[in-house]
C-alpha cells in the first residue's frame, strides 16, 4: 500500500485492526477520541472464533491472564431452577456439541481487553493518537484526507471506520437517511463489583460457574471476568418497547437507578437485589441499532465492527464480529489492492453478519436448532 492506513476509533475493533495490519506489514495510524484509556465500560463475552483471532495475534497467554474462561454455565429461572434439561438439549441438538473439543467462551472486562491490545500495539510501535474526533474526510484518486475537530489533518491510502455504534465515519460515508440509528427496543445495564465489597455475596457470585438468569423479558448475566475474581461483572439486558427519556435512564442518579433495578429481583431466590445495591460502577444504556448494511464501503473508506453491524446483545457477538472483521480485512489488504480487498471483504463477510443478526431473533423460537445460531459456528477461516 502506497500510503499508510488511517483507522478512526481505538476500541477493540480499531486496536485489533492496527495489529492485524502490522501482521500484514501494512503501516497504520490509529485515532481515538478519548484523552486516554481508563477503567471504564462494561463486560462482554468473546466467542471461540473471536478467541481464535486474539490467539492469531499472539495474545493467547495475555488473554488467559486477564479474562475468565467460561467452562461451566448455569441457565436458571428466578427460583434458581435450571431452565434446560437433557431432553430439551437433545431436542435442540445441543447434545451434539462436544465441549472438550470446542474452544471456550471468555468473559472480559472491556478495559482489560483494551489494555491487552493497547500494550501489544505499543510494543509493536503502532502510532496511536488520542483526543482526536473525526470531523470529515475527502477522497481522491491518491487517497483520503481526514480532518479532525481540532483542525488537524492526515492523509492515507484508505480510511477504516472502527468507531462503534454511533460511528461518525458511517454517518459521513452514508449520510442520513441511509442506515439511520434506531432504538432497538432493548436496554442494557452493566455493573462491576470489587470482590472486597461483596461481603457474604462472595459465596454466591465468585465461583467459576457463570450464571445466566432468564425471565420473561430479560436476561441477567453474572460472572468473573478475571482469573483472580478480584472483580465480578454483571449485565441486565431487557426488552422495553418504548424509549425512555435519558433523564429517566442513562442520566438517572446511580442510587435511584440501583433501586429501580434491584426492585425487579425482590422475590428472587438468589440475592441479585443485594448484588445490584452493592454495585457502585454502573453503566445504563438504551440500545440502538441499524439494519443490515447493504454496503460495507464506498471508495477508499470501509467500516468494521459495531460501526458496521450493531450486533444485538441477545446474540452476544459484537466483539467477536469486530475481531473477525479486522483479521479478514487485513488479510484481504495484504493480498489485494484496496478495491479488490474491499469487495472480497464485503462479499465474504455478509453471510456471517446476516446469520449473527438473525440469531437474536431465534432466542425465543422453540423450533430453532443449534446450527441455526451463529453462536455455534466456527465463525471464520482462521488461516492467516
Amino acid at each position: 500500500m502506497k500510503n499508510k492506513v488511517i483507522i478512526n476509533g481505538g476500541g477493540v475493533a480499531g486496536l485489533a485492526m492496527s495489529l492485524f495490519l502490522k501482521k500484514a506489514n501494512i503501516e497504520s495510524v490509529l485515532y481515538e477520541q478519548a484523552k486516554a484509556y481508563r477503567k471504564s465500560g462494561g463486560h462482554f463475552v468473546v466467542h471461540p472464533s473471536g478467541l481464535n483471532m486474539l490467539e492469531m495475534l499472539g495474545l493467547g497467554s495475555e488473554v488467559e491472564k486477564n479474562t475468565h474462561f467460561i467452562t461451566d454455565m448455569a441457565i436458571l429461572d428466578k427460583n434458581n431452577n435450571s431452565l434446560i434439561d437433557e431432553d430439551e438439549m437433545a431436542e435442540m441438538g445441543l447434545d451434539e456439541i462436544d465441549l472438550d473439543d470446542t474452544p471456550p467462551f471468555i468473559n472480559a472486562a472491556r478495559y482489560r481487553l483494551i489494555d491487552v491490545l493497547y500494550q501489544e500495539a505499543l510494543r509493536q510501535g503502532i502510532d496511536i493518537r488520542f483526543n482526536k474526533r473525526l470531523n470529515g474526510f475527502t477522497q481522491d484518486k491518491d487517497g483520503v484526507t481526514v480532518t479532525f475537530e481540532d483542525g488537524s489533518t492526515d492523509f492515507g491510502s484508505i480510511l477504516i471506520g472502527a468507531d462503534g455504534v454511533k460511528s461518525k465515519t458511517r454517518e459521513l460515508l452514508f449520510p442520513f437517511p441511509a442506515n439511520p440509528l434506531k432504538y432497538s427496543g432493548k436496554t442494557a445495564v452493566f455493573g462491576m463489583v470489587d470482590n472486597d465489597d461483596l461481603g457474604k455475596l462472595k459465596d454466591y457470585f465468585t465461583m467459576d460457574t457463570t450464571l445466566m438468569y432468564v425471565d420473561e423479558n430479560s436476561i441477567f448475566f453474572v460472572s468473573k471476568h478475571h482469573p483472580s475474581a478480584e472483580e465480578i461483572s454483571w449485565s441486565l439486558i431487557s426488552e422495553r418497547p418504548g424509549k425512555l427519556p435519558k433523564k429517566d435512564f442513562e442520566e438517572k442518579p446511580v442510587k435511584e437507578l440501583k433501586k429501580d433495578i434491584a426492585s425487579k429481583f425482590e422475590d428472587w431466590e438468589m440475592p441479585i437485589k443485594e448484588l445490584v445495591m452493592t454495585t457502585d460502577h454502573i453503566i445504563a444504556k438504551q440500545l440502538y441499532m441499524i439494519d443490515l448494511m447493504r454496503h460495507y464501503y464506498h471508495g477508499r473508506v470501509v467500516l468494521i465492527g459495531d460501526a458496521l453491524h450493531t450486533a444485538d446483545p441477545f446474540a452476544g457477538m459484537g466483539t467477536t464480529l469486530a475481531l473477525e472483521d479486522a483479521m479478514y480485512l487485513a488479510k484481504m489488504l495484504r493480498d489485494n489492492d484496496y478495491e479488490d480487498a474491499f469487495y472480497y471483504y464485503e462479499h465474504d463477510r455478509k453471510p456471517r453478519a446476516e446469520k449473527v443478526y438473525k440469531s437474536a431473533e431465534l432466542i425465543n423460537d422453540p423450533d430453532a436448532k443449534f446450527e441455526d445460531f451463529a453462536i455455534f459456528d466456527e465463525g471464520i477461516d482462521a488461516v492467516w
